[in-house]
C-alpha cells in the first residue's frame, strides 16, 4: 500500500482559517475570565487493524482516526490455514475461522516494526465454527453470522481464550440477519451493511432481544469490510479498487445516520487494501470527557490534536514551543479574554474567527485549538516557527 500524504491538504485548510482571520494578528494582553462552559469530550488511541491478504499472511495497519492518515501497514507470516472470518480480541489476540469450521487464536508478538507471532496459530475448536462472519464488541460478547442469517452470541471470559471453557455461552439472537458487512461499535451494539447498501445499527439487550436502526437507506453497497476501532469511526473496504473510506458518527448512540461524516474525498487510500478479511480492535479509539479547567488534561489534549494535525510536529521540541506559545498568550484558558478583544487559548482576535473552526468555538477549548493549530500552521509553518516570532515581538 502507498501511504498518503495531506500536506497540500493541510495548507489549503489552513490557508482558509488565515483568510478567516484577515489581517488582524494575535495580540498578548492582560487575561480576564469569560463564563463558565460546560464539559466537552477528548478522543485519544489509534485504529488498529488486522487483515489476512488472499495468499493467507496476517497484516497489521495503523490509522490516525482524525484525519484517516494510514501510519503504517506490517506484514506478517502465513497463517497456515484457510481462512473464513475473524474477530480481533485485543491488540494481539485475534480469532481466526478455517473454511473447514476450525476456531483458531492467532496471539501477536509485536506490531511495532515488524509484525510477529508469539507462535503458531492455536486451534481452539476443530469443528463447528461455520460462520461466515465475525465481530467483538470489546465487552465480552463475540458475535457471528452464519450463510443462512442466523445471529449468534457467545461469551467471552479470557482475553486468550484457549477453548469452549473461555468461550461460551451460546446463544441464538435471531435469523433474518442476511448481512454484507458486519462490525461492532461498542456495548452490544453492531453495524452492517446489505447487498442494497442500506446501513443498519442493531442493539442487543442483556436477555437477546434485540432492535434495528435504519442509519442509511442506500449508498454503502460497495463496501465487502465494514469495521470500527470505536467512538463513531467507521471504514469501508471497496474491493473493486482496493480502496479504504474513513467515516465518522458524532453522536453513535443517536439512532441515526444524519450526523455521518463523508470523507469520500480524502480516503485512508485510493488503493492497496487487498485483505480478504479485515478487523479492527474494538475500543482502540475512545472517547472521554475533557474538564475544560484542567489546564494538564487541556494540554494533553491539545498536544495529541498538534500531533495529529502534522506528523512534522508530533515531536517534543514542536510540543514545547506550542506550550509555552500559550501559556504566554492565555494560560491554556478556553476563557481567557483581553479588553482588545481577543479570546481563548490561542487568543485569537477577535474570538469571533474560531468561528470557522466550530460553532462552539466560545466554550470549547478543542475548537479553539484546531483553529489556533490552522493560524499557526498557515502564517508560520510550525509551532517553534510561531513561537520564535512571538518572542521577537511579544505577539504572533
Amino acid at each position: 500500500m502507498k501511504q498518503t500524504t495531506r500536506t497540500a491538504t493541510r495548507r489549503a485548510i489552513g490557508t482558509v482559517l488565515a483568510g478567516a482571520a484577515g489581517a488582524a494578528l494575535l495580540t498578548v494582553g492582560a487575561v480576564a475570565q469569560a463564563a463558565d462552559a460546560k464539559a466537552t469530550t477528548t478522543c485519544s488511541g489509534t485504529a488498529s487493524v488486522y487483515g489476512i491478504l488472499p495468499d493467507g499472511r496476517l497484516t497489521y495497519s495503523a490509522i490516525n482516526p482524525t484525519n484517516g492518515d494510514r501510519i503504517k501497514t506490517l506484514t506478517g507470516a502465513d497463517l497456515g490455514f484457510t481462512p473464513q472470518a475473524m474477530a480481533t480480541l485485543n491488540f494481539n489476540t485475534i480469532l481466526v475461522t478455517s473454511t473447514t469450521g476450525a476456531l483458531y487464536r492467532v496471539d501477536v508478538q509485536t506490531n511495532n516494526t515488524a509484525l510477529t507471532l508469539a507462535n503458531a496459530p492455536v486451534r481452539i475448536a476443530d469443528s463447528g465454527w461455520t460462520h461466515d462472519k465475525l465481530t467483538y464488541d470489546g465487552y465480552g460478547h463475540l458475535y457471528g453470522t452464519t450463510s443462512s442469517g442466523l445471529l449468534l452470541q457467545y461469551t467471552v471470559t479470557e482475553d486468550k481464550p484457549a477453548g469452549s471453557q473461555h468461550i461460551g455461552m451460546r446463544k441464538e439472537i435471531d435469523s433474518g440477519f442476511v448481512l454484507k458487512t458486519l462490525t461492532s461499535t461498542g456495548d452490544d451494539r453492531l453495524l452492517g451493511t446489505t447487498s442494497g447498501g442500506a446501513l443498519y445499527e442493531y442493539v442487543i439487550s442483556s436477555s437477546g432481544t434485540w432492535s434495528r436502526n435504519d442509519l442509511k437507506t442506500d449508498g454503502w453497497s460497495a463496501f465487502d469490510q465494514l469495521l470500527s476501532p470505536g467512538a463513531g469511526v467507521y471504514y469501508g473496504r471497496v474491493p473493486t479498487t482496493g480502496a479504504m473510506y474513513w467515516y465518522k458518527d458524532a453522536d453513535p448512540t443517536d439512532k441515526s445516520g444524519a450526523d455521518i461524516a463523508y470523507h469520500t474525498s480524502d480516503p485512508v487510500d485510493a488503493s492497496g487494501w487487498t485483505q480478504q478479511l479485515l478487523s479492527a480492535a474494538p475500543n482502540s479509539y475512545k472517547c472521554a470527557a475533557l474538564d475544560r479547567d484542567d489546564i494538564a488534561a487541556v494540554k494533553a489534549a491539545g498536544r495529541e490534536m498538534m500531533n495529529a494535525h502534522d506528523t512534522a510536529w508530533a515531536n517534543s521540541t514542536e510540543w514545547s514551543c506550542l506550550e509555552n506559545l500559550w501559556d504566554e498568550e492565555s494560560g491554556w484558558r478556553w476563557n481567557a479574554s483581553n479588553p482588545s478583544g481577543a479570546y481563548g487559548i490561542p487568543q485569537s482576535l477577535p474570538g469571533s474567527k474560531m468561528g470557522t473552526a466550530g460553532a462552539d468555538w466560545q466554550t470549547n477549548p478543542l475548537t479553539q485549538i484546531k483553529w489556533g493549530l490552522g493560524y499557526i500552521d498557515d502564517r508560520y509553518g510550525s509551532p517553534c516557527g510561531a513561537w520564535r516570532f512571538f518572542q521577537a515581538n511579544n505577539w504572533y
